[in-house]
């Protein structure tokens, strides 16, 4: 029996496709067999079987954390045919949601949308049980809750859900035949179903912006120190007595004090980690040892979201080998031989989701800081992967979960550490006041918010700290600076357009102040030499310009379209000796400095386009083949075509989606012929 889905491409791509071979077991009118098989891990064991109580999503998941089972067997605490029928109906929806009703802008639907519409349709078979309690209603059916007016007020009205969960239940099952699902639901227009609006993510105000990285940095320092011998401390409690208390480890079954392991302050005196594992990452006794390596991963977290602005999920996904040397700047010597300015060359490696669907790579410009931090968790992690006893390759992530040294969960499976809220909030080490100065900047920073009727916002209360503001902050400020230019921003938090980083930069200019120190003579914030800005202002340009010279003129492959035609006489030249390679990297970086020229790799090759592209925000990837600012590959060019002549029969011919996709085809196909006289198609 073969997967639902294809293990090959969605278990890389995280999502479900709605047109993909279905599992070969029989299918059953409106519904399928109850051995077919929904998910696979990558193993091509099932995780999730039809007919079974428990499904698990977990191996199709996007992010880092590990999502909720869909448990059908723990709705109800009884186990009646009523509730059975119920259970029935939403696994039937469940399945029709997956395999029919698509979704996203990749028209799929993702775990984590699929487990938001579970959470809703538990509620609604709750809803539909609980009826029975009404003399002149009893059970009702989900069938009936969807199409009947009145039961579906009395839900919305009732239960507590997400409602904009609930329309997108409904909107995506309306797209479904009706032949297919049985009947056809209510118009979700006609109710009450709007999503509550959220703000924009609010900037830090200043003078706690510069505490926390101040504090941060501090915390580092001093993990730092520790850098050398993170690994065999945490290596030595493979051995479940160490670090254990003597009369714990007697009452435990160790015999006699020749067997006495180490207890927790010996241990910590032994590998020198006094200075290290003292005031926020103090830990006397072994139970300690869970909670303070999390807190010590967490600021290590902070460090890497403060100085590169990635998103939270981003953060968690970073691998082990994170690191990568890439040459920005080459160093500059003296007479003497003496390097004065050293070269630039590192990144922090990991993955990104958004606007892809799946787990692309990306590179992410890192300063110092970020490299110090990522350093002593690659320490804890190769102390915590041997106990796990796994390797250290691509696959194993940094931020190891240390739950296996505690004996509780010395059994659990691998996974990346969970931060709750109070690593963030009231408890956290960062944890700063609101003060009046404060709350006057955030007015400044968005001025059609009344942060003053907000209560979370309120003088006194401690700041309501999140990953995300980090990277707003680093956003506002830096445009506030002026070391952060638009496309350096869009280059650097993989930004789709421009547009979207300006959005990050709102009302930047009411608020000049910026980290730095305030020199009297010139009246103004200025920024010390050696400040991480003047890293970003020369890194993230030099960084597009090398990418885009090493994807495309190292390439031996010939390059077609607006921008290719240009660089592939670019290469010409170099080849031939007319131009050197340096001419053309330094013209680059000032086209990339100015915001002339960007870089970002598309489906047949690569675009230079700065600015909004509408063409990519609807996926009508045909037209780069006329756009100046595309970069055509040929290898590309086929896989396209190949892609998509698999695409079309899955099509009736005559179709709507028929006719788009043999359109795309037929535009690919010209623009190959067209270009097939002037190099070699395979």
């Amino acid at each position: 029996m073969t997967g639902a889905l294809s293990v090959g491409s969605l278990y890389s791509s995280g999502q479900f496709a709605a047109l993909c071979e279905p599992d070969n077991a029989p299918q059953l009118f409106r519904g399928p067999a109850p051995d077919f098989v929904l998910c696979r891990d990558e193993y091509g064991c099932a995780s999730a079987v039809y007919g079974e109580s428990v499904w698990d999503f977990n191996p199709y998941r996007l992010s880092a954390k590990k999502i909720v089972r869909v448990r059908f067997d723990t709705v109800f605490d009884e186990n009646g045919k009523a509730q059975q029928r119920l259970i029935e109906e939403a696994k039937y929806v469940m399945y029709c949601l997956i395999y029919f009703a698509g979704g996203g802008r990749r028209g799929t639907l993702s775990v984590s949308t699929l487990m938001q519409y579970w959470f809703v349709l538990r509620s609604a078979i709750q809803f539909c049980f609980d009826q029975k309690n009404k003399g002149l209603v009893g059970v009702i059916s989900l069938q009936q809750l969807l199409c009947v007016p009145v039961y579906m007020a009395s839900f919305i009205r009732d239960a507590k859900f997400d409602k904009g969960c609930f329309a997108g239940i409904l909107n995506s099952l309306s797209k479904i035949p009706d032949e297919q699902l049985g009947y056809s639901v209510l118009n979700p227009k006609k109710f009450e179903l709007k999503r509550l609006e959220s703000n924009q993510h609010p900037v830090i105000p200043t003078r706690i912006y510069l505490g926390i990285i101040n504090r941060v940095g501090d915390l580092l320092d001093q993990l730092y120190e520790g850098v050398n011998d993170f690994e065999l401390f945490v290596m030595c409690f493979a051995d479940e007595y160490y670090g254990l208390v003597n009369s714990v480890q007697v009452s435990r079954g160790l015999g006699g004090k020749d067997h006495y392991r180490l207890s927790m302050p010996e241990a910590i005196s032994k590998h020198g980690l006094e200075l290290v594992l003292s005031g926020a990452f103090s830990c006397p006794y072994k139970r300690s040892l869970q909670r303070v390596l999390i807190n010590i991963q967490f600021v290590i977290k902070m460090v890497i979201h403060i100085y590169t602005g990635m998103r939270d999920q981003e953060v968690l996904r970073v691998p082990y080998n994170c690191l990568s040397d890439h040459l920005l700047t080459q160093g500059v010597a003296d007479d003497q031989g003496v390097v004065r300015d050293k070269p630039q060359t590192v990144h922090i490696l990991s993955t990104t989701t958004k606007f892809a669907g799946y787990k692309q790579k990306e590179k992410w410009f890192a300063p110092g800081e970020v490299i110090r931090a990522v350093e002593v968790a690659q320490a804890i992690c190769r102390g915590l992967a041997r106990l796990y006893k796994i390797d250290l390759n691509d696959r194993c992530p940094l931020f190891l979960n240390p739950s296996i040294v505690g004996a509780s969960r010395r059994h659990s499976g691998v996974s990346v550490t969970a931060f709750g809220k109070r690593h963030i909030a009231k408890k956290s080490m960062l944890a700063l006041p609101i003060q009046a100065g404060d709350l006057q900047e955030l007015v400044q920073s968005d001025p059609s918010r009344d942060f003053n009727r907000e209560p979370t916002f309120a003088i006194g209360q401690p700041w309501p700290l999140n990953s995300h503001q980090f990277r707003r902050s680093l956003a506002f400020y830096g445009s506030s600076s002026g070391f952060l230019s638009l496309p350096t921003l869009r280059t650097q938090f993989k930004h789709m357009t421009i547009g979207m980083a300006r959005y990050y930069t709102n009302n930047y200019e009411n608020l000049r102040t910026i980290f730095g120190y305030y020199d009297d003579t010139q009246k103004n914030f200025v920024l010390p030499s050696n400040h991480f800005a003047f890293e970003y202002q020369m890194a993230i340009p030099m960084s597009v310009a090398n990418q885009l010279i090493a994807d495309l003129l190292f390439d031996e492959e010939p390059l077609f379209g607006g921008t290719g035609s240009y660089m592939q006489k670019q290469k010409e030249r170099a080849t031939a000796g007319e131009i050197h390679l340096e001419d053309i990297r330094a013209d680059t970086i000032q086209l990339v400095k100015t915001g002339a020229i960007s870089y970002r790799p598309t489906l047949l090759g690569g675009c230079t386009k700065v600015g909004r592209c509408d063409s990519f925000l609807l996926g009508d990837y045909t037209e780069c083949l006329s756009c100046e600012g595309a970069i055509i590959k040929l290898d590309k060019l086929n896989s396209a075509i190949e892609d998509a002549t698999v695409e079309l029969c899955n099509y009736t011919e005559g179709s709507g989606e028929y006719q788009i996709v043999q359109k795309e085809i037929e535009r690919l196909t010209s623009f190959k012929a067209r270009v097939a006289g002037t190099a070699r198609c395979p």
